[in-house]
């Protein structure tokens, strides 16, 4: 039985609806999930319909919002079959050096090296950092031609060997989104407008 049917049943046998009790997940089940109206929702807990617009709108429960929430969980269908389609769209061996230049320049370049040569004390040259930068991408190619190849077994190996060799000394791994969480869902926000 649906929550609305259910508020409908116990309103039905007597019990009083209190809208100072109805809480952000039953309101959002009720809008969201199963569609009921402002104006629904107000008649049944015999509220205005402001009020229930006003605490939907303090509580984030808009219809973009819930768009943009399925759209970015890893649970939702939505987020399934995009990300099944941005795969299949991303990891080619056409790609290989979009990639790899994106991921050096999100990775290396726009990092602290930008900073030491842009600093005339720290001597790194024009020449440097192109040696530096295709070094990376080139590095960065590899990496991805192992995962688009599926050749994990040779993946798992420079991983293991790079971990025993080096590695065991520096402090571990933190993601770093760079920002890039943010713009994503900005860039959702404008495909659900």
């Amino acid at each position: 039985m649906k929550l609305y049917e259910m508020f409908i049943k116990s309103k039905e046998a007597g019990r009083s609806l209190n809208f100072e009790n109805l809480t952000k997940e039953e309101l959002k089940t009720l809008f969201i999930d199963e569609s009921i109206s402002d104006a629904r929702i107000a008649s049944l807990f015999e509220v205005k319909p402001s009020r229930v617009t006003y605490l939907r709108r303090k509580y984030g429960i808009t219809i973009k919002n819930s768009l943009i929430d399925q759209f970015l969980s890893p649970q939702s269908d939505i987020a399934e079959k995009y990300n099944k389609e941005m795969k299949g769209v991303t990891l080619t061996k056409e790609n290989i050096n979009k990639i790899s230049k994106a991921l050096t320049h999100f990775a290396f370049r726009n990092g602290p090296i930008e900073d030491m040569h842009a600093d005339p004390e720290k001597n790194i040259t024009d020449d440097d950092m192109m040696k530096l930068n295709k070094y990376m991408v080139n590095r960065m190619a590899y990496v991805f031609t192992l995962i688009i190849e599926e050749k994990w077994g040779e993946l798992n190996f420079l991983v293991e060997q790079m971990d025993l060799m080096f590695g065991k000394e520096w402090d571990n791994a933190i993601p770093d989104d760079g920002g890039n969480n943010e713009q994503f869902i900005k860039f959702i926000e404008q495909l659900t407008n």
